[in-house]
């Protein structure tokens, strides 16, 4: 595992998630929060690994699969639901939070909240209220980022979404159940966007 161990000052374990529709620049965030942080830093995508490390980088090439279009199953969707609630369990138990335990700054994109923004995505069919309650039992992050930016700039960066679609995802992500959320424009610069969320982890 690749780690960046840049201790310029003390700072405490934390397992934060950054949110935001795709192309509002939460890869160039999380990338610059791992160069900045002063502590050791790890990654994942969407849910921790069970088994692996947490990955010291951020795949330049990552991005998101193609959305699916069709209305997904309502049983299988609850299957998946319940598979990926454990999953999120055991991957935070035996990845996240030792991790969070040594002192170690741990981003993830998406966390669980994608089951609320981005339910068709992930093939779930079930009720939201459902999947909200599933994710109040699942551990919380210190802090959740949520991105935004002009629906009309984020458009221009991907054109997977519609401009309607892509101003529905703000709303639901503004709105996702964290305890404790900041929104940061994301017009500003990955490195500062970065400072700002070392600095409220910090204080």
């Amino acid at each position: 595992m690749v780690r960046h161990d840049c201790r310029r000052r003390p700072m405490r374990g934390a397992f934060v998630v950054v949110v935001g529709p795709d192309g509002v620049g939460k890869s160039g965030l999380a990338r610059s929060l791992l160069e900045l942080a002063p502590a050791e830093c790890g990654y994942f995508h969407f849910r921790p690994p069970i088994g692996n490390p947490l990955r010291g980088d951020v795949p330049l090439d990552e991005s998101p699969p193609p959305k699916n279009r069709t209305r997904p199953s309502v049983p299988l969707g609850w299957v998946r639901l319940g598979v990926g609630f454990v999953r999120f369990w055991v991957g935070h138990l035996a990845t996240v939070l030792p991790a969070v335990r040594r002192g170690t700054l741990v981003v993830g994109d998406r966390w669980a909240y994608g089951y609320l923004v981005q339910p068709r995505a992930l093939r779930y069919g079930g009720p939201s209220r459902l999947a909200r309650y599933a994710i109040r039992c699942l551990p919380k992050p210190d802090l959740v980022i949520n991105l935004t930016a002009p629906v009309e700039e984020i458009h221009r960066r991907k054109q997977e979404l519609t401009p309607g679609e892509i101003a529905a995802e703000l709303k639901a992500w503004s709105a996702i159940p964290a305890p404790k959320m900041i929104t940061i424009d994301a017009r500003q610069t990955s490195r500062d966007m970065a400072a700002r969320v070392l600095t409220e982890l910090t204080l």
